[in-house]
């Protein structure tokens, strides 16, 4: 059985604006919640902004798959290489040669699921408008994101790149962003990508 509709709150829909928007989504390092970021971005952009979203899994990773058994309920066309929920076009598993043709495609905005891999993923990443880094401040997690950024701090305009951290604590985000000269800033808690909660809306419309 598909799940029910998107539900999003009743808030001022913020005016949508013209142009293809591609955006990067990496994480420091392995279960920081890359893809659950990435399937609220894609439900803000295409539920509350209106876009036509496609929503790019880079290879090798399944997850996507996975999403789509559950909310079509059946492997009823699992062969295909995408499916849809709503307004967005889930592509799995896509190999770097695929990206630019799905990104010529007629969307509005591209969401990139790179998950840990900045390495083989690198030049698609810096040619993102928006690079968002998915990180954690957990004592015995930060060293990933230390490592990250030593491992980047020479590439050009990294200093740019937005840097998200799941529940952060607002003295501990303002805290890292002085100590690291990057702007972090903290995703709030959302259990279902597919239910936005107001805090979740007004976090976006600081960037986006």
């Amino acid at each position: 059985m598909k799940k029910p509709p998107i539900l999003l709150k009743k808030l001022s829909r913020k005016e949508s604006q013209p142009g293809k928007l591609v955006i990067g989504v990496l994480g420091t390092h392995i279960g920081v919640g890359v893809t659950h970021l990435c399937l609220l971005l894609a439900n803000y952009l295409s539920e509350w902004l209106g876009k036509k979203v496609a929503y790019i899994e880079c290879y090798p990773r399944k997850d996507i798959q996975h999403l789509q058994y559950i909310y079509e309920g059946s492997e009823k066309g699992m062969e295909k290489g995408y499916f849809h929920i709503h307004r967005v076009t889930y592509f799995k598993c896509v190999r770097p040669m695929e990206i630019a043709e799905v990104i010529g495609g007629s969307y509005d905005c591209i969401i990139l699921d790179m998950g840990t891999e900045f390495t083989k993923n690198q030049n698609e990443f810096l040619r993102c408008d928006l690079k968002l880094v998915i990180s954690s401040l957990v004592p015995w997690k930060q060293q990933e994101l230390e490592k990250f950024l030593e491992h980047t701090k020479h590439v050009k305009q990294s200093e740019e790149w937005l840097y998200l951290i799941p529940f952060g604590q607002k003295e501990d985000i303002k805290q890292i962003s002085k100590e690291m000269g990057r702007k972090f800033y903290s995703v709030p808690y959302e259990p279902d990508p597919f239910v936005l909660s107001a805090e979740t809306i007004y976090f976006f419309q600081i960037f986006i």
